[in-house]
C-alpha cells in the first residue's frame, strides 16, 4: 500500500497545529466553572457549598456521556481519511440524534428526581433547596451539552480545532456578562449562576452545530434514525468509556482519600502537586486529541503505513515533549509551589515527592498520546481494561501503604503505579499488529 509521502516533519507540523488549539479549548472550557464559583462564593457560603456539590453530581453525567466526543471524533476523522464525506454526515447526524435522546432523558429524570437524588445523596438539610435549584436549572441545558459534545467531536475529526476555541471564548464571556447581570442585577442567586451555564451551553451547541455544514461541508439532513447496529455499538463505545474513566478517577479518589488520612500538611502538599499536574494534563489531552485525529485519518485513508509512522512519530514527539515539562517542573519546583501556598512547611513536605512526578513526565505523555492512538483505532475495551486495573491497584496501594505509614512520596508512587499499568500494556499493544482495524 502506498502512503502519502508525508513526512515526519509535516506530521510534526500538523500534531502541533492540532494540539495547541485543543489545549487552548480545553483550558478555556473550565473556565465556566471558575466564573460560576467565584460569583457564588460571593453570593453566599452555603451557595457556594451548593455548586460544589451540584457540579459534583454534573460531573456523572460528563462521564457517562463523553463517548459522544470520542466516538464521533473517531467516526469523522475516519470517514474524512476515507473521502466519504456523506458517511461522516450521516455519523454526525446519528450522533446528533442520539446525543438529544439521551439529553432529554437525563434532563427530565435529572430536574424531576433532583430532590430525591440530593436527599439520598445526604446534603445537609441548609444544602438541599440550593442544589435542587440550580440542577433543575442546568438540567433545561443537557441536551444543548450533549450537542456540544458532537460539535467538538465533529471538528476535532476534521482536524479544525480553531473555530471551536472561538466559540468557547465567546462563550466563556457571555456566561460572565450574565452572571454580573443575572445574579447582581436581577438578583436570581444561583438559579442566575445556573442560567448562564445553560446560556453558554447553548451558545456551543447551536453555533457549532450551525458551522458545521458550511466550514466542514458534511451534510446533516436527510439520513433518518440511527439504526439497532448504530446504537448499540455507541452503547459499546460508552461503556468502555464510562469504565476507563471510572477506573481512573476512582483510583485517583482513592489516593486522595488517602491523602486526607495522613496529617495536614502530607495532605496540603498532595494537593498542591496534584493541582499542577492537573494543568500540564490539560496540554497533554491536547496531544492525546491530535494523536487521535490524526490516527483515525490516516485509518480511514487505508493507509497502513501512515498509520504505523504516525504512531511512531507521535510517540517519539511525546517522549521529547516529557523530558521538557519534567525538567521545567524539576528546575521551577520552588517558585511553582509558592503560588500555590506560602507555608513552609507545605513547601517543605513538596519537596518528599516533586522529583518523582517530574521525572516520571515522560511516561504520563507517553501514556496520553497511547489512549488518543488507540482511540483513533476505537480500541476502546483494550484502554478500558488496563486503565481499571491500574486505577484498582493504585488506589488499593495507597490506603494499604498509608496505613502502615506510608508518606507523599507513597501515595505519588501509587500514581505513578497506576500510569505504569495502562503505559506498558497499550505501549506494547501499539507496537505490534492487533490493535490496526487494516491489519490482515
Amino acid at each position: 500500500m502506498d502512503g502519502t509521502g508525508r513526512t515526519s516533519r509535516e506530521r510534526r507540523r500538523r500534531m502541533l497545529g492540532l494540539a495547541v488549539p485543543a489545549t487552548l479549548t480545553l483550558l478555556a472550557e473550565p473556565l465556566l466553572g471558575v466564573v460560576d464559583t467565584a460569583i457564588a462564593g460571593r453570593i453566599g457560603t452555603v451557595e457556594l457549598g451548593a455548586l460544589g456539590f451540584a457540579v459534583s453530581i454534573l460531573g456523572v453525567v460528563t462521564w457517562v456521556f463523553n463517548f459522544l466526543v470520542f466516538g464521533t471524533t473517531t467516526t469523522v476523522a475516519r470517514s474524512l481519511g476515507a473521502g466519504e464525506r456523506y458517511e461522516a454526515g450521516r455519523g454526525l447526524a446519528h450522533a446528533g440524534i442520539v446525543a438529544i435522546g439521551l439529553g432529554l432523558t437525563a434532563g427530565v429524570i435529572l430536574g424531576v428526581g433532583a430532590p430525591l437524588l440530593v436527599g439520598g445523596i445526604g446534603a445537609v438539610d441548609a444544602l438541599v433547596e440550593p442544589t435542587v435549584t440550580y440542577l433543575r436549572v442546568r438540567a433545561i441545558g443537557i441536551p444543548f451539552m450533549l450537542l456540544g459534545f458532537v460539535g467538538h467531536g465533529a471538528f476535532r475529526g476534521a482536524g479544525d480545532l480553531r473555530r471551536p476555541l472561538l466559540v468557547v471564548i465567546i462563550a466563556n464571556l457571555v456566561n460572565l456578562g450574565l452572571n454580573i447581570f443575572l445574579v447582581f442585577g436581577l438578583g436570581w442567586g444561583l438559579a442566575g449562576v445556573a442560567a448562564s451555564t445553560v446560556a453558554a451551553e447553548i451558545i456551543i451547541a447551536v453555533w457549532l452545530g450551525l458551522m458545521i455544514p458550511g466550514r466542514l461541508n458534511l451534510v446533516l439532513g436527510g439520513h433518518g434514525l440511527p439504526d439497532r447496529s448504530q446504537v448499540q455499538a455507541l452503547f459499546v463505545v460508552s461503556r468502555d468509556l464510562f469504565l476507563r474513566t471510572a477506573g481512573l478517577v476512582g483510583g485517583i479518589a482513592a489516593i486522595t482519600a488517602a491523602a486526607a488520612r495522613t496529617d495536614p500538611i502530607t495532605a496540603a502538599g498532595h494537593q498542591v502537586i496534584w493541582q499542577v499536574y492537573l494543568l500540564v494534563s490539560f496540554l497533554l489531552d491536547g496531544l492525546a486529541v491530535s494523536a487521535q485525529t490524526m490516527i483515525g485519518n490516516a485509518i480511514g485513508s487505508r493507509d497502513l503505513t501512515e498509520v504505523r509512522d504516525t504512531a511512531r512519530d507521535g510517540l517519539r514527539w511525546s517522549v521529547w515533549a516529557g523530558v521538557i515539562i519534567g525538567a521545567v517542573l524539576l528546575l521551577g519546583r520552588v517558585p511553582i509551589v509558592s503560588v500555590f501556598t506560602p507555608d513552609p512547611d507545605v513547601v517543605a513536605v513538596t519537596a518528599l515527592a516533586w522529583w518523582l512526578p517530574s521525572i516520571a513526565m515522560v511516561l504520563h505523555t507517553l501514556v496520553f498520546v497511547l489512549d488518543g492512538i488507540l482511540m483513533g483505532a476505537s480500541d476502546y475495551a483494550f484502554i478500558r481494561r488496563w486503565t481499571l486495573l491500574g486505577g484498582v491497584v493504585g488506589g488499593v496501594m495507597a490506603q494499604v501503604g498509608v496505613g502502615l505509614g506510608g508518606g507523599l512520596l507513597w501515595l505519588w508512587v501509587s500514581y505513578e503505579v497506576v500510569m505504569l499499568l495502562r503505559g506498558i500494556p497499550l505501549l506494547i499493544r501499539v507496537r505490534g499488529d492487533r490493535w490496526l482495524p487494516l491489519h490482515g
